[in-house]
């Protein structure tokens, strides 16, 4: 039942993107309901802001693109989609983000979010190290609750305004993946043998983050748990929750690895309500303000838009976040799988509006660390937003505990200070997995899953030039709303530089990434008549040709953010 219902969904899904069709450059004119856009586009091109058909008032050549005017372009909208046919028929090819967000998504769009591996974060209690009664890292650093909470000004200096802690439930294990009680902290996360005083642990790390700005998201498994998960104290409601053997074949791989798991049957209704009560506990009675949610692919679709629906009526601002990694499938294979989590289910509502974003991680990663183009980096904004369809927030980050850290493609602190930026430049959430800031590495860089990358923070050598240049990134961030919640007009795009404007109604900013090892130039039409403009970051801002368009020598390795001043 649980795989007949994937597939029902993933026929729902959007279709597969050409990734030959690109929106070059987007800029609203002066008269009101026009644009011009600068594409390249198939047969018998469609534009739609969010559902409304544009009208194609002119087309012109240029090269090998096409140069059109649109009419008919309503005062607000999400989304401008470029695509083929019409009405049932439509195929989304590329989109853009045509106007910043507001509300409780604006306020998820603000977060920038510190992920922390607790084991390897910081010893705050080493009384505590002895409990680990299964599985250990050999990396294992003792990191706890206590220790985390000694560390929030650190965070919250660096410039994140939110927490994400990995499982910090009753475990056998280092890792806290194997959950014995949903309801109680792990003895090796604060105070052994005393529930009582280590919730009192988690209640003030809550306490002193809510002071310092800092939001607190518990990481939660709810594909499954421990075999031998506390089936008398871990279930308050008595509802007997059942459990079955691995089916998926990611279960099966756990289960050579010795995992010890138990896998929830979503079958049995009772074990949906209790697995719903446990994720909502957390947020209504000990004021954690978000969730991310384990191994989303392994959880029926149906499941998640019921949990989404209880925890919107009960906690309307939390933030859920789910993890859908299908590595096995290649970056496109793996947004269509993310696709098929935004994607509402019939009669049941939305699943998720964030998932972690793993296509654009690979290209990020790709583009600013290896070598790749940076050309990819628009295109896969485009195509996956085509994909992902309205209200989908994708959750930006480049590296975590389950993968190789950037870092170890690259050590060049310039590369990492780029990619962060143009991360930054992105509206949505972002994450910034512990240590990247200071150039941890984890060896050798692996193709998909290694927990190599699961290495002690170092404390004691810390490099503050890359954590100041990361700090950097951060402020700006945060002193702009218009790089966390504005528009993306895209205004150029090659192998070596993109540039983009992101715009709110207060201000425009000019972002630029060139990940080549030489200065680019570029020229692009320009997204207002402003003449002036100011650096929020890097070095150089563009310069205005006698023909209108904007001139920009982007320095290697590097993310430049320019403001335009309005005319």
């Amino acid at each position: 039942m649980r795989r007949l219902l994937l597939a029902v969904v993933l026929l729902l899904s959007p279709p597969t993107l050409a990734a030959d069709v690109r929106i070059v450059s987007a800029i609203p004119e002066a008269q009101a309901g026009t644009w011009t856009v600068v594409a390249s586009v198939p047969k018998k091109p469609v534009f739609l802001a969010d559902s409304t058909a544009l009208e194609v008032e002119s087309t012109e050549p240029v090269g090998d693109l096409a140069r059109i005017r649109l009419a008919g372009v309503p005062p607000s909208f999400e989304r401008l989609v470029l695509g083929t046919g019409e009405g049932a028929k439509f195929k989304p090819l590329a989109a853009i983000a045509a106007s910043a967000t507001t509300g409780v998504a604006a306020s998820h769009d603000d977060l920038t979010i510190y992920h922390v591996m607790l084991e390897m974060f910081r010893n705050g209690a080493p009384a505590n190290d002895g409990e680990i009664k299964g599985w250990k890292h050999p990396n294992y650093a003792g990191g706890d609750l206590q220790g985390l909470t000694e560390k929030l000004g650190y965070i919250r200096e660096l410039g994140a305004n939110a927490i994400w802690i990995s499982p910090t439930f009753a475990a056998r294990t280092s890792h806290g993946y194997d959950v014995l009680d949903y309801g109680r902290i792990a003895d090796q996360a604060a105070v052994p043998g005393d529930p009582a005083a280590s919730l009192e642990v988690f209640r003030t790390l809550v306490r002193k983050a809510h002071e310092n700005g800092v939001k607190v998201i518990l990481d939660l498994p709810l594909n499954h748990a421990s075999r031998a998960y506390d089936l008398e104290k871990g279930d308050p409601l008595g509802l007997k929750p059942r459990s079955t053997g691995p089916m998926q074949p990611a279960e099966k791989t756990w289960e050579s690895w010795g995992g010890g798991y138990r896998y929830w049957n979503f079958d049995h209704e009772p074990t949906r309500r209790f697995l719903r009560a446990a994720a909502l506990r957390w947020l209504k009675d000990e004021r954690v303000d978000g969730l991310r949610l384990d191994y989303v692919r392994g959880v029926p679709h149906d499941f998640w838009a019921e949990l989404h629906a209880e925890v919107r009526a009960a906690a309307p601002a939390a933030f859920l976040v789910g993890e859908c990694w299908a590595d096995e499938q290649g970056a496109d294979g793996n947004a269509r799988e993310i696709a098929s989590y935004y994607a509402p289910v019939p009669g049941k509502g939305p699943q998720f509006g964030s998932l972690l974003d793993f296509p654009m991680q690979a290209t990020l990663t790709d583009a600013f660390a290896r070598g790749g183009s940076a050309l990819a980096l628009e295109d896969r904004l485009q195509s996956d937003l085509a994909l992902y369809g309205p209200g989908a927030r994708p959750v930006w980050f480049l590296d975590n505990h389950d993968m190789s850290r950037f870092a170890s493609f690259n050590s060049d602190p310039e590369r990492l200070e780029a990619a962060v930026a143009f991360m930054a430049s992105l509206s949505g959430p972002m994450v910034l997995f512990y240590g990247t800031e200071t150039g941890l590495q984890s060896g050798a860089p692996k193709p998909g899953f290694t927990d190599a990358g699961r290495v002690p923070m170092p404390w004691s050598a810390l490099d503050e030039e890359r954590i100041s240049r990361v700090r950097r990134v951060l402020e700006a961030r945060a002193a702009h709303p218009a790089l966390r919640r504005g528009a993306r007009l895209p205004l150029h795009a090659d192998r070596q530089a993109v540039v983009m404007a992101k715009t709110t109604p207060e201000e425009t900013l000019l972002v630029g990434s060139n990940v080549s090892d030489a200065p680019t130039t570029v020229t692009f039409d320009a997204p207002t008549a402003a003449t002036a403009f100011a650096t929020v970051l890097g070095t150089t801002v563009p310069s205005r040709e006698r023909d209108g368009r904007l001139r920009w020598t982007l320095p290697p390795k590097s993310t430049s953010i320019a403001s335009i001043a309005k005319p």
